[in-house]
């Protein structure tokens, strides 16, 4: 897919304009054919009203008016087509193309942006962007080739009726230069309007856990605040259409006053003002559809800098992605070895392939921090890996889509992802497997339980294909029993058994079912490292699992 958030504004709409020349080609030919005909109905009605006043209006042809008709409706639908259908694929590429980036970067590089800006411009800007290229450019082009046609048209006839359309030109400038003045407003609405959705996001999620009555109070009146501070700003981007917008229903009835008074000055009659009307509605719909354009070029212009703005933090590298160019990465035939930087002091970590590996530390000691790095340090690597954090995130769909991820799975991956169900001890969520494949979790999983929620992400993660496996904290939400059969069950298994896996846990379960033990220390760095069966008779380690109080024998 072609990079077009590169471009600069202008050319984008150039490169666009090229990219879909062929419609845009038919579109002009059907704009000029249907302003052809359109051209003629004045001159029709001056005629028509000329043999009414004469008593012979049984005389005149109902075919003609009716063959105009159907040449309009025709011509006129086909080039609204031609114009909407590469304003939607343009709106469809602009949207796969932030999508992929906000997939394909780190999450650091937009982290400084909430849910409910990044929807907004995903959502609202572009569809901004979209009703510019299709609604703008249809209108531009209706006005250049109206008056490529209607101009020569007046002039061959009535060319003293010109000085009549100031009025209405004048107002539709009027408009259009307020609708410019009024572009920083509409951006700063359309950035508080991103603000009060991340308001109304963040309040959906917390109230599924949160019923905190002290704090509610306070948490509305900053709603209240945000939304008040953008109804202010949509005021103050309204307010100049509000008034200019009369402007051009009025500079009509001027127009339409003046050209009677030049009508009657050069000895013109009723059918001659006819004829005026109607040239001027048929200028009145593009001109009149350009003042709209001014705002929609306003708003595209607007929505164009925030997804410029989006793009641009999508497109540098943050201070965390520069910080990752530290890590170095060797690996031979039976181990990783990595070298990076651990609350700025280096340290080696030394994985052992096709073995566990379990971090432990203190809360706060950075075991979550160390694995999100090394994650990102391997994959930079071009390893394969598949990470599961503390809090997962689970789509609005089945259980079988959260875990093939929309992908088709055949019968052996299905069978797979059976088994593991079960070793999760996923099956008792319906009385069989494929009713459990079937069922609906909701938004972020809010029909299943955290644990459940967790070992869904584990299940998807074993399915995902990757050879390294990183793990945060899985089994805080499980039983001993259940973790233990977990483990022997991956341990034993062809599909699962080979695979390198690191996880964190503060469990001594855990670090007895592991085969290798790195002891985290913000101070100390690495405090210990080696063998679990060896290093559970380690004094660090020994000391750190008794001050939680564990009352187990050590080895």
């Amino acid at each position: 897919m072609s990079s077009r958030l590169h471009r600069r504004f202008g050319s984008w709409i150039i490169h666009h304009a090229f990219e879909f020349k062929w419609f845009y080609l038919g579109a002009f030919v059907c704009l000029y054919v249907l302003q052809v005909f359109q051209s003629q109905i004045p001159e029709r009605i001056r005629q028509l009203t000329k043999l009414m006043s004469q008593g012979e209006l049984g005389s005149a042809s109902v075919w003609i008016f009716l063959g105009l008709a159907i040449g309009i409706l025709f011509f006129r639908t086909f080039s609204r087509l031609l114009f909407f259908y590469p304003a939607r694929v343009q709106q469809k590429l602009l949207r796969m193309e932030l999508l992929e980036l906000l997939e394909t970067v780190p999450s650091t590089r937009y982290s400084g942006k909430s849910q409910g800006q990044i929807f907004q411009i995903l959502f609202d800007d572009v569809n901004n962007l979209r009703a510019f290229i299709g609604f703008g450019l249809l209108q531009v082009g209706n006005l250049i080739i109206a008056g490529w046609v209607l101009i020569p048209k007046l002039n061959q006839t009535d060319s003293y009726l010109w000085p009549a359309f100031i009025p209405l030109f004048t107002s539709v400038v009027l408009f259009t230069i307020m609708t410019f003045i009024n572009q920083k407003y509409f951006k700063k609405m359309m950035d508080k309007k991103g603000e009060v959705q991340q308001y109304i996001i963040e309040a959906y999620e917390a109230k599924q856990t949160i019923k905190n009555f002290h704090r509610e109070e306070s948490f509305i009146k900053g709603f209240v605040r945000s939304s008040s501070e953008e109804l202010t700003l949509f005021f103050k981007s309204s307010i100049g259409f509000a008034i200019t917008g009369p402007y051009v229903k009025l500079g009509l009835g001027a127009s339409l006053l003046w050209a009677a008074m030049l009508i009657r000055k050069n000895g013109g009659d009723t059918s001659d003002l006819v004829f005026f009307s109607g040239f001027l509605y048929l200028f009145l719909e593009p001109v009149m559809f350009m003042s709209w354009v001014a705002v929609i070029m306003s708003q595209g212009f607007a929505a164009w800098k925030r997804v410029k703005e989006l793009y641009g933090v999508l497109a540098v590298e943050s201070k965390e992605e520069l910080s990752l160019q530290n890590i170095k990465v060797k690996e031979d035939e039976s181990s990783i070895h990595l070298n990076m930087l651990f609350w700025e002091k280096p340290i080696n970590l030394n994985l052992e392939k096709g073995k566990w590996t379990v971090l432990i530390g203190e809360t706060g000691s950075g075991k979550s921090y160390i694995l999100s790095q090394l994650a990102t340090g391997l994959i930079l690597n071009k390893e394969v890996v598949s990470m599961v954090q503390q809090e997962p995130y689970l789509f609005n769909d089945t259980i079988q889509e959260n875990i093939f991820l929309g992908a088709t799975p055949n019968e052996t991956n299905l069978k797979r992802a059976s088994d593991l169900i079960k070793i999760f001890q996923l099956d008792n969520l319906a009385p069989t497997i494929d009713e459990v494949l079937k069922l609906e979790v909701g938004e972020n999983g809010k029909r299943l339980s955290g644990g459940q929620m967790k070992r869904v992400a584990l299940i998807r993660s074993l399915m995902s294909g990757a050879q390294l496996i990183i793990w945060d904290d899985p089994f805080s939400s499980v039983d001993i029993i259940l973790e233990r059969k977990v483990v022997a069950n991956l341990r034993q298994s062809e599909q699962w058994g080979h695979l390198t896996f690191i996880i964190s846990s503060h469990r001594l379960t855990t670090v007895r079912l592991s085969d290798e033990v790195i002891y985290l220390d913000r101070e100390a760095g690495i405090k210990a490292q080696g063998e679990a069966h060896k290093l559970l008779k380690d004094e660090n380690v020994t000391k750190f699992f008794k001050e939680q109080l564990v009352d187990v024998h050590l080895a």
